[in-house]
Parts: structure tokens; C-alpha cells; sequence
């Protein structure tokens, strides 16, 4: 069918207004990002994804308020955007320096009565700038609809760009500098909107803008950040500030390295490496001489014991360099460490070498990758004695922008084939990690062997099981246990030897080939059908894939009771142990989607029950479940891209830079040609959301085999294939929304508003879903649903447009 567009008659565009909305676009999403990282440091990750997420409704309430108000969709744009821009930024600085007078913390919301008080103070807080930056690009979609394509362009470049800006503003601004330029930018909108016609108005812009500068002088000091209470380690500094040694953040951390006060009884004293105030820690030991002159008390001794040298040993997550050390101390001739967090290695071999020494400096027996060793061990073919994954854990969450878990790819079924793959018929592979997560641990050992040799090896004398004994703070179960894997299996002679060297180092042999100790270990590691000892098991103990990464998730949906999430948010200065045997991740999801159920409900169905047409043609309102769809649609495509692209890429930095910006800009690019491409034809409307599917699909289905046969690639050969996959769905998938507004009549252009918040609304419930759904079935299978959802966008789209044409 042939048609023209339905011409509109919406009001003339000044050119300012699109670096305006390009300005507020970017200040909104690198707020997103900056305060991911700022309450990943003052709560916990997981409470950060929370928190953020149901802040971004208010994007959907400004849609709604918009809507229902005709007074703000009828006052003159120029002054109304200008003076709405000074309010964003000054929310912004304010409601970060009262969110963090409050003492919240998430994991004593059962405990501390006062918390529920705290809770929805600092949910309001966090979410009125998000509803002011929503209210200004909804202001601007609904009075300027003629151009709504070339305005939704600048939005999604300025999102775009902000992934640069928070890359180059973090890593020397810290988070609350941050936070800073955040509001700059919005006064710098309010600048552009002003600019023309209200000078005097823009004058106090200006004048906001320096006094918000100001607060760069002395900024911990005058515009701090509030860590929760039961964070031990930050408090420790904060009651000991001669101990404090630097501070260094980059986008995805913040590392504090202090003095520890007691002396070590190996001969190596340590500086402490605190990550994002005490969601991991690593040791930075002193080292004056190489070889070590003594043997370090390190519980990766047990993997090198058995080897007078080691030629060639690979460490997943080198962290402070204290398995270098003690793989040194074992004569290794070649140490490959690599350690995703680029602050760690700056540190360990160069800003802190006083304190390290000839460690890695000038070292030639150990190179240092700062990469993912995902990546760095899968690009060569080279086999090693000892691989040594030592508690590669960390609760940071990458800031992805759309808030997602996103899990690495260390311990993955395919991730461990890797390393097995990787390691000499007669290679120790040493994994450490908390203690309930060694059953995991051991499945994905023993199905792994079995599918590399075909089911024929038995690997019954390839484990031995090793804990350190609870703490008082632990409880009845340890966070430091591990295994020791030997591809040819323990003899007798290896086997005292560890027994031997974990006595001298206070560990517990829990399992190994001799004694077979009576316990699960025995069962899970004798049994002949592990599959069987799986089903059995209380929890989560199928190994971790890399299309369902999440290994920390062992107690999944299915196990999920009221007690145990009770218990989440009554641990207090324990919350650190929560956060590895207790539901936090399915909680907090759980909660956030009935959350924001709840709140689209009541700000969603409720005024648009009772609002009425205000024309004589009734607008079906059902036609709103287009832009709902939309909304999950897109940033479940997001999300899912951001995870799988992790594991090409590795690094977060390039991961943020590569996925989310070009995803964003060529969306804006596919946003500006959208109606060229539309011309007057509804088949290639129709075939703008086949495009979408078809390609959503492929990529959920093909990217294992695209990225496994292009990972020996350079770094810069791996960007260039990821923007050359990204581009062309982001590109299409800038059309839909544009295209949708158009079909808006300008006689119910409040619909617009409406629609903008019912897109925001959906966002957010998209956000939680494609994580749940994840969990459950895969990131595969969200790639397939959000094609789908589009197919049904389309539905919705295509029958609007026919009755549009026919009116």
C-alpha cells in the first residue's frame, strides 16, 4: 500500500533546542552510570542496580505528569526548558549531598527499624533528577513532533557520547567529581535553551554552574560519599586515616590502599588494596629482593608443590601480585598475570614499586596483562604447568548503563574447558573460592574432563579439596576454600606432599584420592553419573555456561523462600557474606519488578483510565502498548549485546565504549534517516522490524561461533568486527520510535508525553526481566524474545499506520 505521511502541524524547531536535548541526554545517562558506581562504593552492587533502576521511573513520571498537565505542554518552550535545565543540575548536586547525609544500608532493613524510613527518602532523592531530565526530552518529543526523528537523533548521540565522557571524567574526577560535571552539563542546556532570549535567566546558570565547581576543591571533604555502616574496611580507614596510602578510581572501581598496621609472619608485610570500600580485598606484599628469600604463606603454595620449577605459569586475576610472589619463590622462568582491573597493575608496577620492588618491575620472568584472562588465555595456543585462579571475585558491577549483573566469564563450563585445554598432561589447575560455591566448582570440573576425553577418563584422583577453617565472622562456613586439580591425577607421593604443605599453612584437607573423606566432596567427585548427584543437590550446582555466566547464583528462583530472602536484608556487618550464599541477586530482582509493577500501575493505568480524547476522533489507547513493547525491547537487546560482547572484548572500559556507544549512535543515525527510509511505504515498515528480529536472533544464535573463530584477533580487529555487528541493528532499531510519535495526532499530542513515560516504565521492567530470564534460560533465549517483541510492536505499528492513512 501507498500513502503519504500524515502531515503535522506542531510548532517550528530552533536549532539550539537540539544541542540542548543533546546536553541533557548525555548528563542524564552518564548520571546513570556515575551513580552505579557511586552506590556500588557506598551500598553493595546489587543494591546499586536496585536503587538505580527504580529511580529511572522517573523518566516515566515525568511522561505522565507531562501528559496530564496542559499548562506545561502550552507554556513558551524557551523559558519553560530553561528554567527546568537549572533545576536538573541543581537536583543533581543537591539530592547527592543529601542522599548521602542518610545512613541507609540494605542489609539491616530487617533489623534496624529506621531503615524503612531511610528507604524511600533516598529512592525519592536519587529519582527527581532522572524525573527533571525526563521532563525536558518529553517537553521537546511532544511540542516539536515535525522533528521528532532529528531530535531523537541528538538524544541517542548525546547517550552516546556520555559512555566517552564517563571513560575520560571517572578515572580522574572520581565518582562525586563526577557528579559534578553531571550538573554542568545540564547548566550548559540551560545555557543553549536560554541563550537567545532570557540572558538574565541564563546569567544564574552560569553563576550555578561555578558555584557547583566549586565544590571540586577539597570534594571528599565537601561533597563526600556516605558508605553504609557495615562496610568494615571503609570505616577501618575512616577511623584511621594515618594508614591511608592513595585512592584511585577508574569506571568500574574505586581502590583505597592503606598500611596494614600488623606485621606478616612470612617476612612480606602488605599494603591493603580495599575495592569499592570493601567488596573484595587483595594484599600488595613488600618485596626488597628477588628470589624471595622466604616461602610466602599464600594458599596458591599448593598449587606449585609438586613442581621443582614451573616453566610457564598463567594467573586468572593477579590482583596484588601475591601469586606472582609465590610463584617466583617456586623458581617460575615465565609468569603470565593478568588482571582485568587496570588500577591494580598500575599500582604493583609503578606507582607503588617503592613498596614492590622488583616484583614486576624490570622483571623479566613475569609479564602483567591488563585485560580479561578469558580473552588473553583463549587468543594463544600455549600450554602452562599452573593456571591459578585465586578468589577472582569481585562484587563490582561493570557500569553498562542499563544497570545489568553483568557476570564475567572466568568459571563458565566453557571458560574451564579453556584452561584444561590450556594446561600440560601433567598441569596443576588451582581455583579457590568461598566454600559453598566448591560443589559448583567440582561439577563443572568433572563434566568438563568427561566431554573433552568423551566420557572415557575417570577423574576420581584429580581433586583434592582444601578449606581454611571459619572465622568467628564466617560462621559455619568458610569464604576461602579451593581445588587442586591435577590433569593426570595425584599419586601417593603428591598427595602427602599437599597434605604436608596445607598443614603448614593452617588449611584443611577436605578431600583428597587417599583418605576420600565421607561428605558431599566424595559424592560429587566418586560418583559415576554426576548428572544424577546434581539433581539431588539442595542448590544450584550446574555448572555456570556461557549463556547463563552466573556462577554466584546457587540458589536460583526455583529455591527461593520467604526466610531466605528475609535473612538477605538482616546481615548487617556480614553483608560481604551475603552477597556469596544468600539470594541477594534474585531478591533484588524480584523486588524491583514488583516495584515498579506496582508504580507503573498506579502512575500508568490510573490517569489513563480517566483521561479522554480531546478531539473528535477517539485515540485508541491500546495503540501505547506499542511504545511499552519498544521500551522492553530495546534495552533487553542492550543488556544482552553488553554480556555477550564482554566476553569478546573483555575489558569493561572497551565493552562500554564499543557496545553502548555504537549501539546509541547508530540508533540516532537510524533515528535521522528513519523517514527517508519509510518513504511512502508500508511494506518497508514492515520490514524495518523483520530486519530487527532477523538480526536479533542471528546474533543471540550465532555469537558463540562469530566470537570463538574471531578471539586470536588483535584488540582493535575485535572492536571493529563488534561495531560492524552492533551498527546495523542499532541502526534499525533508531526507526520504531520516531516513527511511532508520528502517528500521534498533533490534536492528542499529550499521548506523546504519555508515550514517552510508558517507554521509560517498560524500560525499567525490561531491565529486571532480561536478567531474571537469563538466570533461568539464557541470554540466548532473551536475544529471541526481544526479536519477538518487536514482531509484536510491529502488529501494533502496522494496524496504526493503515487507519492513520485511511483518516
Amino acid at each position: 500500500m501507498k500513502a503519504s505521511r500524515l502531515k503535522t502541524t506542531s510548532e517550528n524547531i530552533k536549532n539550539s533546542y537540539y544541542a540542548g536535548i543533546f546536553f541533557v541526554s548525555l548528563s542524564t545517562l552518564l548520571l546513570e552510570f556515575t551513580l552505579t558506581r557511586v552506590l556500588s562504593v557506598s551500598l553493595w552492587y546489587h543494591f546499586a542496580f536496585m536503587i538505580i533502576s527504580v529511580a529511572l521511573l522517573g523518566f516515566g513520571i515525568s511522561g505522565v505528569v507531562l501528559a496530564m498537565s496542559k499548562k506545561l505542554r502550552e507554556m513558551k518552550p524557551d523559558l519553560l526548558l530553561t528554567w527546568l535545565s537549572i533545576i536538573y543540575g541543581v537536583s543533581i548536586v543537591v539530592c547527592f549531598l543529601l542522599m548521602n547525609k542518610i545512613p541507609f544500608d540494605p542489609f539491616s532493613l530487617l533489623t534496624d527499624g529506621i531503615q524503612f524510613l531511610y528507604l524511600p527518602i533516598y529512592y525519592l532523592l536519587i529519582t527527581v533528577p532522572f524525573f527533571f531530565s525526563g521532563l525536558i526530552i518529553s517537553i521537546l518529543l511532544t511540542r516539536f513532533k515535525n522533528e521528532v526523528s532529528k531530535l531523537y537523533f541528538f538524544d541517542l548521540v548525546g547517550a552516546g557520547l556520555s559512555c566517552i565522557a564517563f571513560v575520560l571524567i571517572m578515572p580522574e574526577f572520581g565518582g562525586n567529581g563526577t557528579i559534578i560535571f553531571v550538573s554542568a552539563f545540564a547548566f550548559i542546556s540551560a545555557i543553549i535553551f536560554g541563550y537567545e532570549n532570557h540572558k538574565s535567566v541564563v546569567t544564574v546558570a552560569i553563576i550555578l554552574m561555578g558555584i557547583s565547581f566549586s565544590f571540586l576543591i577539597d570534594k571528599d571533604n565537601r561533597f563526600p560519599i556516605n558508605v553504609s555502616s557495615n562496610k568494615i574496611y571503609a570505616n577501618y580507614i575512616k577511623g584511621s586515616p594515618e594508614l591511608w596510602i592513595l585512592t584511585e578510581w577508574n569506571t568500574f572501581s574505586k581502590i583505597d590502599v592503606m598500611r596494614d598496621e600488623d606485621p606478616s609472619p612470612d617476612g612480606y608485610d602488605v599494603y591493603l588494596a580495599i575495592i569499592d570500600e570493601g567488596n573484595a580485598t587483595t594484599n600488595i606484599p613488600n618485596v626488597k629482593t628477588l628470589p624471595p628469600p622466604t616461602k610466602p604463606a599464600d594458599a596458591s603454595n599448593l598449587a606449585y608443590v609438586l613442581k621443582d620449577s614451573a616453566e610457564k605459569v598463567f594467573i586468572i586475576g593477579s590482583a596484588g601480585g601475591g601469586e606472582i610472589l609465590t610463584g617466583l619463590y617456586y623458581n617460575a622462568k615465565d609468569i603470565v598475570g593478568v588482571e582485568i582491573n587496570g588500577i591494580l597493575n598500575k599500582l604493583i608496577s609503578d606507582k607503588l614499586v617503592i613498596w614492590t620492588g622488583p616484583l614486576i618491575k624490570n622483571n623479566k620472568n613475569v609479564r602483567l596483562i591488563t585485560d580479561d584472562a578469558r580473552s588473553v588465555i583463549s587468543s594463544k595456543r600455549i600450554a602452562y604447568d599452573v593456571i591459578i585462579s585465586a578468589h577472582t571475585i569481585s562484587s563490582s558491577a561493570v557500569s553498562s548503563g542499563a544497570m545489568s549483573l553483568v557476570e564475567n566469564y572466568i568459571l563458565t563450563k566453557e571458560a574451564v574447558r579453556e584452561y584444561l585445554t590450556h594446561l600440560k598432561n601433567d598441569g596443576v589447575l588451582y581455583i579457590s573460592r568461598p566454600e559453598t560455591q566448591i560443589p559448583k566448582l567440582i561439577t563443572t570440573l568433572k563434566i568438563v574432563r568427561q566431554e573433552l576425553t568423551g566420557g572415557l577418563e575417570n577423574s576420581k584422583k584429580d581433586f583434592i579439596i582444601f578449606t581454611r577453617p571459619p572465622t568467628s565472622f564466617e560462621g559455619d562456613k568458610s569464604f576461602m576454600a579451593g581445588v587442586v586439580y591435577k590433569k593426570d591425577g595425584f599419586d601417593e607421593f603428591d598427595i602427602i606432599d599437599i597434605r604436608n604443605e596445607a598443614s603448614s599453612l593452617g588449611l584443611n584437607i577436605e578431600y583428597d584420592p587417599l583418605s576420600r573423606q565421607e561428605g558431599i566432596y566424595k559424592q560429587l567427585i566418586e560418583s559415576d553419573n554426576i548428572y544424577s548427584e546434581i539433581e539431588k543437590f539442595e542448590t544450584n550446582i550446574y555448572p555456570a555456561t556461557d549463556d547463563k555466566p552466573f556462577f554466584d547464583n546457587n540458589i536460583g528462583f526455583g529455591n527461593l523462600t520467604w526466610i531466605g530472602m528475609k535473612e538477605t536484608f538482616a546481615q548487617d556487618d556480614k553483608g560481604i557474606l551475603a552477597l556469596k550464599d544468600r539470594p541477594v541477586a534474585e531478591t533484588t530482582l524480584l523486588i524491583i519488578l514488583v516495584q515498579t509493577i506496582i508504580v507503573a500501575g498506579l502512575l500508568l493505568l490510573f490517569p489513563l483510565r480517566f483521561m479522554r480524547s480531546d478531539s473528535a476522533s477517539k485515540f485508541e489507547k491500546k495503540y501505547l502498548l506499542y511504545f511499552a513493547c519498544l521500551g522492553i525491547a530495546f534495552i533487553m537487546l542492550q543488556i544482552a549485546m553488553i554480556q555477550k560482547f564482554t566476553l569478546f572484548l573483555g575489558q569493561p572500559v572497551i565493552t562500554l565504549l564499543t557496545v553502548i556507544s555504537t549501539m546509541l549512535i547508530a540508533a540516532g543515525f537510524g533515528s535521522m534517516f528513519s523517514f527517508k527510509f519509510l518513504g511512502k511505504s508500508r511494506m518497508r515498515l514492515i520490514l524495518i522490524f523483520i530486519i530487527i528480529a532477523i538480526l536479533s536472533i542471528a546474533l543471540g544464535i550465532l555469537n558463540p561461533v562469530i566470537f570463538a573463530s574471531l578471539v586470536r584477533l588483535e584488540l582493535a580487529g575485535r572492536i571493529l568486527v563488534s561495531i560492524a555487528l552492533i551498527f546495523p541493528i542499532g541502526f534499525f532499531m533508531g526507526m520504531p520510535f520516531p516513527i511511532g510519535l508520528s502517528l500521534i495526532p498533533d490534536s492528542e499530542r499529550k499521548y506523546i508525553a504519555f508515550a514517552w513515560g510508558i517507554n521509560g516504565f517498560f524500560s525499567v521492567i525490561g531491565t529486571v526481566i532480561s536478567i531474571i530470564l537469563a538466570m533461568i534460560v539464557g541470554f540466548k533465549f532473551v536475544f529471541i524474545l526481544s526479536g519477538c517483541i518487536y514482531l509484536l510492536a510491529m502488529i501494533f505499528i502496522s494496524t496504526r499506520y493503515k487507519r492513520s492513512i485511511l483518516n
